[in-house]
């Protein structure tokens, strides 16, 4: 059974109150959702009270929810939530930045900004806004939380979760700062206790709020320690609102095995301090600084604690003396020792020596608007080139989203007063919306990375001009609105295009493109599904922050057009002019865009008389564009109004090609143009003066003929009224492929066909839908139109019979969505519809059979999808999510099996996709991968035991007594085993190797063999220089790397003869050149050759093994079948082979013969993997037919041994022979039982 999710669909009355309601949650809601779970390694900790062991939860937390033909894929367009955390090299290039994707987080290369790592996410499935790596340890550390009150800990090890530590149960208290210590050494346990392991140490800064109870955790920072027993029983009595301490410092210990808390720290000292940030000075050990406020003044305060001690040793005094309520809000450290940077809520950075308590000077920053902005986040530059001009660059990163650099080196005038410091550049807006979240220079480089709070964009500055502006070198961005639609660039069948349109099949670069529209950013985007450095903004215009800045507006984004609300592409014509025509919201002009250029670069669709000023009287409500359309040519683009009018453009030109219907002026100028010297003027005032003779009689018909023309308009325009959206939007267009037909649709339930030329209804136009439609989607390859209703179902139109032909999604509350329908689009074989509905779910309708073969249910409702032209991905868009998310259809890798499956009585949850990782994956991560996909390849924990079964007990069984079934291997298998002996006679060499002439140069001098690789006859040596020989010869065979030398044995792996008996042998020859006759002795018997020693195969053994055990559920050689199923053919062939050499091997060869035949007949008899068997019994027989067609031919021709032993191993032969002679007719019969 598919998991449910209870009470996620509610009855909606209006389609506008059923969005609001079905696409909005509310804060309880959102609450309830991001409840914690926290989870820890077991481990032998004090505070393991608090915690339980990772064990299945994390793999639970992190496994991906998947459907009957969907799995999580990727998601797009996710770069940056604002924390990162750097991890320098010895250059930029090979530096690293960590940064925060919502629950999860991605080591960003810095050379080109791309992922390499990206996590799972935290076992809560909430946000992280803290996060510390360690590249020495490869782990990271992330708080996390509800949004903005994160109150656990997570250890990563590279990406997978280890532990999870939960560091406060309040809801009053937050962990506003997580610090790196440095690094310790730490006692293993288990199995290497005794033994040390380095860990990192860490300070949890926490504020405002109530912490955990005892949990056996040492607490220290109290200046009374006979005080610490009371306070500690009294603590669950104190008031929330009044506790004894507002702050409070968590020591953790993190290594690769686990997380530990160390120790807590309340900062009872200063009891009113509430805590905001902060940082730990290099040169402070053991120490660290915090920034917060004091909650009773509301103005700044700063304190330094001793995190070994436990103590608060000093409250700077410096800022006191400022009368401006603030809180401090940054904190860090400058290249000089003593000194750090105080960034404040109003605006203001101090400048302060922590030695001495002194404020040096104090910074501050005005908006546009007089305000003063948050400080968010403060980077000092250390490069040389900074030196080399002068220069001590500071940048400030402000809430306003803008970022400024200082020059704190002080500047005099002329009579050497000091003048302050100086303010080298401002980058406005770089962050927006949101503003800077946190910003970093790279060690000793004019490099400046920072992110924003709501922008989801990382920016890699490069300050190198003169005048000390910084440029971007490199940058990530997506966008800062939910997109609201998306379509595939160039898309294929489902989304309008199909093969008669598009140059290619779908498989190139293009389609790995997705056009993305955010609603309130008001951009339009292209995402690349393989590569995130491709993604990129299309361009709206050039300069427009200098226009902006010319016409004094606040920021260009009142500049750039509106929301994008739809848009179509096509392929034909982009070479030449735009492919893409997109409509806005509330507005009456269409633009197209160029994809090749990336920029608005095409014409204004807009008709004549309509002002593209916005000084001027706009185009009427009535025109504002609803849907548009593009023709199969890409000549033409079609769009639809609310008024029901539907305008043609040009869309190369731009120029208005008429309406539909035909407007009144365009039949005139139709209507014949007449000129002088024209024939047909001369005609028509002869017939004029010709009818003066009959008058009367021509007045009479003149005005009959007025009436009858009339009538006949009255009639035309009653039709066209009643044939066109009149008076209602249009709310789809298509055409058609062959550009002969306009479909459109709108919110007066009337389907219309147009004709394209002369812009009439078909004549059997309109066709009354059951009720309003709100979407259209045509496929040109088969001329089907889907079209989605206001009574949440959906309708198939087939143009060109002119008829409905299904009705999805109507009828029972199971089998119909609840909600409005968002989307909805075609594979592009057109055989599945696709549609997304408010009430948070999608569903796969398959259309020969009317049928929802699928059903995805998510947190959110989808806004939009589209189908990849190859039918392999699903991507979607959710309400109030800024990604996009990718599934992939699992049937095209994998068996799926859809038909006659039951009816899904709930949906599938699912998962959101991690984003992927950009780089070559280990073999490690491979492996993981696979049985991960293995893990998730079905849907309900049923069908999971059942092919686990399945792939246990191997190939598919028989349901009826009798069914024979086939093996699953692939055809090569067992096809080839048929044309062996022509695949050899093909892949015989032509002509045998030649020697060469003489060996090359390189090659070594080898003993006895001349340059021309003849061999040296021996000349005759002594007996002493024999025998040294000899010993050279055995030197060279013990480091012999040849298998063919002494010592390794022959080809069978059996022991070669001994020297002692070979040398005797030649001894023995040598004899019989002087003496007639050897003399035989003992070590002569020893030395003869013994028989002929036949090379087995591995099946061999596996035959005898199987025939000397006993029957497994009635099977003898199944093991033998398993094995011979990994074979190719040509393994196959060699061990058949080995089975027996010939007549003259059946001593050793004739037993394995019976044990394969017996194998064979039990094969046959069991009508498993018919196929295969078959073809491993024709390979048999071939090989063996002439063994075994003699068998009773073969003469008893043995003559060793005693008589009595010549007629025991004759009789025994004689037996084996007669045995395999039945199993030989046995088997005959077996395989024609098999084939009736």
């Amino acid at each position: 059974m598919v998991k449910t999710r209870k009470g996620r669909r509610k009855s909606t009355g209006s389609m506008k109150a059923s969005q609001k309601k079905a696409a909005e949650k509310t804060e309880v809601e959102k609450e309830e959702e991001k409840t914690p779970t926290p989870i820890s390694s077991s481990s032998d900790e004090s505070d393991s009270g608090d915690s339980m062991s990772v064990g299945s939860s994390v793999v639970e937390e992190g496994s991906q929810g998947v459907s009957r033909l969907f799995s999580p894929y990727r998601t797009l367009g996710i770069v940056s939530h604002g924390p990162f955390y750097i991890l320098p090299n010895q250059n930029s290039s090979n530096a690293m930045a960590c940064t925060a994707i919502g629950e999860r987080f991605h080591m960003l290369q810095c050379d080109r900004l791309h992922p390499v790592l990206v996590s799972h996410a935290v076992p809560a499935g909430q946000t992280i806004a803290h996060l510390i790596s360690d590249n020495s340890l490869s782990i990271s550390i992330v708080a996390h939380g509800p949004k903005s009150a994160p109150r656990h800990v997570t250890l990563y090890q590279r990406t997978q979760p280890v532990s999870t530590k939960a560091i406060c149960d309040s809801k009053h208290w937050t962990i506003v700062d997580l610090l790196h210590l440095g690094k310790i050494k730490q006692s293993m346990a288990g199995e290497k206790e005794g033994k040390k392991e380095n860990a990192v140490l860490l300070a949890a800064v926490l504020s405002m709020g109530k912490p955990l109870p005892d949990d056996g955790v040492p607490v220290v920072g109290n200046d009374n320690d006979d005080s610490d027993s009371s306070d500690s029983e009294s603590e669950d009595d104190e008031s929330e609102s009044d506790p004894s301490a507002r702050g409070q410092v968590v020591l953790l210990v993190a290594s690769r095995s686990g997380l530990m808390v160390h120790k807590r720290i309340r900062l009872e000292k200063f009891d009113s301090f509430c805590p905001r940030v902060a940082i730990h000075p290099p040169t402070y050990v053991n120490k660290i600084v915090i920034g917060g406020s004091d909650y009773k003044t509301s103005k700044e305060a700063l304190v330094l604690v001793n995190v070994k001690s436990g103590k608060m040793i000093h409250k700077f005094k410096c800022l006191d003396k400022q009368d401006v309520t603030a809180d401090v809000t940054s904190l860090q450290q400058s290249p000089a020792i003593d000194t750090i940077a105080v960034g404040t809520s109003k605006g203001m950075v101090h400048l302060i020596n922590t030695k001495f308590d002194k404020l040096l000077f104090t910074l501050r920053h005005k908006s546009k608007n007089g305000s003063s902005p948050r400080i968010t986040s403060i980077g000092f530059r250390t490069d040389g080139s900074a030196l080399q001009y002068g220069i001590a660059p500071m940048a400030v990163g402000r809430a306003d989203g803008t970022i400024s650099i200082w020059d704190l080196t002080p500047s005099k005038d002329k009579d050497g007063n000091p003048l302050g410091r100086a303010l080298l550049t401002e980058i406005e807006k770089a962050h927006a919306p949101g503003g800077v979240h946190k910003l970093q220079y790279m060690p000793k480089e004019p490099l400046l990375i920072s992110t924003g709070t709501n922008s989801n964009k990382i920016v890699m500055h490069l300050f190198d001009s003169p005048d000390h502006s910084g440029r971007i070198l490199r940058q990530r961005n997506g966008h800062t609105a939910a997109p609201e639609y998306i379509r595939y660039l160039h898309p294929g069948a489902g989304a309008g295009g199909g093969v008669m349109v598009n140059a290619s099949d779908g498989t190139d670069a293009s389609a790995c493109q997705i056009l993305s529209t955010g609603g309130a950013d008001q951009t339009l985007r292209i995402f690349s599904t393989v590569r995130s450095v491709l993604d990129k903004e299309y361009s709206q215009g050039k300069g427009l922050e200098k226009r902006a800045k010319k016409l004094g507006l606040k920021d260009k984004t009142e500049l750039l057009l509106p929301p994008v609300t739809s848009l179509v592409s096509c392929e034909t014509r982009s070479r030449d002019w735009g492919d893409l025509v997109t409509i806005h919201k509330d507005h009456a002009f269409a633009y197209v865009w160029s994809s090749k250029r990336g920029a608005q670069s095409g014409p204004i669709l807009r008709q004549d008389g309509w002002n593209v000023s916005t000084m001027k009287v706009p185009p009427p409500v009535s025109t504002h564009a609803t849907s548009v359309a593009i023709s199969s040519c890409g000549n033409y683009a079609l769009v639809g109004t609310k008024s029901g009018i539907i305008y043609k453009y040009n869309v190369q030109s731009g120029n208005p090609r008429g309406t539909y219907p035909a407007a009144a002026s365009l039949k005139k100028e139709k209507g014949i143009r007449k000129e002088a010297g024209d024939i047909r003027r001369t005609f028509k005032a002869l017939e004029k003066k010709m009818k003066l003779s009959n008058r009367a009689s021509n007045i009479e018909k003149e005005e009959k003929d007025r009436v009858q023309q009339a009538a006949i308009e009255n009639r035309r325009q009653a039709k066209l009224k009643v044939a066109s959206h009149s008076g209602f939007a249009v709310t789809g267009i298509a055409v058609d492929a062959v550009n002969k037909t306009v479909i459109s649709v709108g919110e007066d339930a009337k389907l219309v066909l147009w004709n394209f030329k002369t812009h009439a209804p078909h004549k059997k136009s309109p066709y009354a839908l059951p009720a309003a439609a709100t979407k259209l989607c045509h496929v040109r390859d088969s001329d089907l139109a889907a079209i989605a209703l206001e009574d949440y179902s959906a309708l198939l139109f087939d143009c060109s019979t002119l008829s409905v032909v299904r009705r999805f999604g109507f009828g029972t509350r199971t089998n119909s969505h609840t909600a409005p329908i968002t989307d909805l689009g075609f594979s592009p074989d057109g055989r599945a519809l696709y549609t997304s509905s408010l009430d948070r779910t999608v569903r796969v309708w398959d259309v020969p059979t009317n049928s929802c073969v699928d059903w995805l249910g998510f947190n959110s409702a989808p806004t939009s999808l589209t189908i990849s032209p190859t039918g392999e991905f699903l991507a979607t868009t959710h309400y109030g999510k800024l990604g996009i998310s990718m599934w992939s259809d699992r049937s095209y890798y994998q068996t799926v099996h859809v038909d006659g499956a039951a009816a899904m009585k709930a949906p599938a949850q699912m998962d959101d996709p991690a984003p992927l990782a950009e780089v070559e994956s280990s073999e490690d991560d491979r492996k993981n991968a696979l049985a991960r996909l293995q893990s998730s390849s079905n849907t309900s924990p049923e069908e999971q035991v059942e092919e686990e079964d399945e792939q246990d007990k191997g190939p598919a069984t028989a349901k009826e007594k009798g069914l024979i079934t086939m093996s699953g291997l692939p055809p090569a298998h067992w096809k080839n085993l048929f044309h062996l002996e022509l695949v050899k006679a093909r892949n015989k060499p032509k002509e045998a190797p030649k020697k060469p002439a003489s060996a090359p140069f390189f090659l070594q001098w080898r003993p006895r063999v001349n340059a021309d690789g003849e061999t040296k006859l021996k000349p005759e040596t002594t007996e002493t220089e024999e025998a040294a020989n000899n010993d050279d010869d055995g030197w060279d065979a013990a480091w012999s790397d040849d298998e063919n030398d002494q010592g390794f044995g022959d080809d069978n792996g059996l022991p070669r003869v001994e020297n002692a008996a070979k040398r005797a042998r030649e001894e023995e020859t040598a004899d019989t050149t002087v003496t007639k006759k050897p003399k035989v002795t003992a070590d002569t018997i020893v030395a003869k050759k013994p028989k002929v020693t036949h090379y087995r195969s591995h099946l061999a053994e596996l035959l005898e093994r199987c025939g000397s055990q006993k029957p497994i559920a009635g099977r003898l050689f199944q093991a033998v079948t398993d094995h011979i199923a990994t074979l190719g053919p040509s393994s196959i062939d060699v061990s058949f082979n080995s089975l027996c050499s010939g007549m003259h091997d059946l001593e050793g060869g004739l037993p394995l013969l019976i044990l394969a035949c017996r194998w064979l007949l039990e094969a046959c008899k069991s009508r498993e993997r018919f196929e295969a068997v078959n073809a491993y019994l024709h390979r048999f027989l071939h090989l063996h037919s002439n063994t075994l067609a003699g068998i009773d031919d073969f003469p008893d021709d043995s003559k060793e041994g005693s008589p009595e032993q010549q007629e025991k191993e004759a009789d025994e032969l004689r037996q084996q022979r007669q045995e395999a002679l039945k199993y030989i007719a046995l088997l005959r019969k077996a395989q024609q039982s098999s084939s009736e």
